[in-house]
């Protein structure tokens, strides 16, 4: 229960980041990059991803599709491979420096695919005007602000963001992206020198009335924005109100300003990581010694991977 209330408070406004962030793109040309250094990137984990956080996504799609005692022993032959000291067993430093390595591994493959997805003259690098044409269509190419006609959408404001953002991310600033920058463009809640950005654009889609603040009904007006079905729920309405005023209104103004909106989805750096590691481990240490044994692993598995047949089944361990 108290692992699973550490995972249950902060869903919504990282899911709406994960969100934001999935979507964007590219640019190309020759030069010489300076690659974004790994000290650059900054771990920000949403705590209900625990497992992928674990295992990868692609490892967590595998593991989903097996049965338990199939998890069981695939996890048994990970086990090695996280035990960094080989002496059989994982602190949290250990399952911290795992994580982190999974999150890394799945933003550049995340990346890498955009960036070849939209590096059109496959010199290696994307331009702007290139993640333009593959975005937005041939249409916005240097006419990126162009008023949209009869009924179409007006992409004018999604493309001015992702301007700003692809500038920021072009570290070396030769106005090209690589694969390394392209990490920061798609995924900038992870970076040291994208982060602000990613506060900025959730704000910007939260904060309707565009007063540099999130009401209450502004929050809940995104959130049902994707559940209409809740606005019927009274329970569901009575607890994300709470949740807004326990969580995210921190000051009890009865509003969330861009501070708390930080705070909130990029805390101290690196903490939700080392936290869940060590939830993790708290969770599954049944001798209460600070270290996890494979056994204590094998017997907990559902913490680690998630497998909805171990979940179902892993007390008749």
């Amino acid at each position: 229960n108290e692992y699973k209330s550490y995972l249950s408070g902060m869903t919504r406004l990282l899911w709406l980041l994960l969100a934001l962030v999935a979507g964007v793109m590219c640019r190309s040309a020759i030069r010489s990059h300076q690659a974004a250094d790994e000290e650059d990137y900054l771990p920000n984990i949403d705590p209900d991803y625990d497992h992928e956080a674990f295992l990868g996504h692609e490892g967590r799609m595998e593991f989903d599709e097996l049965t338990g005692d199939e998890s069981r022993e695939r996890l048994r032959k990970l086990l090695p491979r996280v035990d960094e000291d080989g002496d059989g067993n994982l602190t949290a430093d250990e399952l911290y420096d795992w994580i982190k390595k999974q999150l890394l591994k799945y933003i550049m493959q995340d990346a890498r695919g955009l960036h070849e997805g939209n590096d059109v003259n496959k010199d290696g690098f994307v331009s702007w005007k290139e993640y333009v044409a593959t975005t937005y269509g041939i249409g916005f190419v240097d006419n990126e602000q162009k008023p949209p006609e009869n009924e179409e959408f007006d992409y004018r404001d999604l493309i001015l963001r992702d301007y700003n953002k692809f500038i920021v991310a072009d570290t070396n600033g030769d106005q090209f992206l690589s694969v390394e920058e392209m990490g920061a463009f798609v995924h900038p809640e992870e970076f040291h020198h994208t982060r602000h950005l990613a506060v900025e654009e959730t704000m910007n889609d939260l904060d309707r009335n565009k007063d540099g603040k999130v009401s209450l009904d502004e929050y809940l007006s995104d959130l049902l924005a994707d559940e209409e079905e809740a606005a019927n729920n009274p329970e569901w309405m009575a607890g994300e109100k709470e949740t807004f005023r326990a969580v995210y209104d921190t000051n009890g103004d009865g509003f969330m300003d861009i501070q708390e909106l930080k705070e909130y989805l990029l805390p101290n750096d690196v903490s939700h990581f080392k936290d869940m590691a060590s939830s993790m481990v708290k969770a599954a240490d049944w001798n209460r010694d600070g270290i996890l044994s494979q056994e204590e692993i094998l017997a907990n598995p559902q913490i680690f991977v998630g497998n909805h047949y171990i979940k179902t089944s892993h007390t008749e361990l």
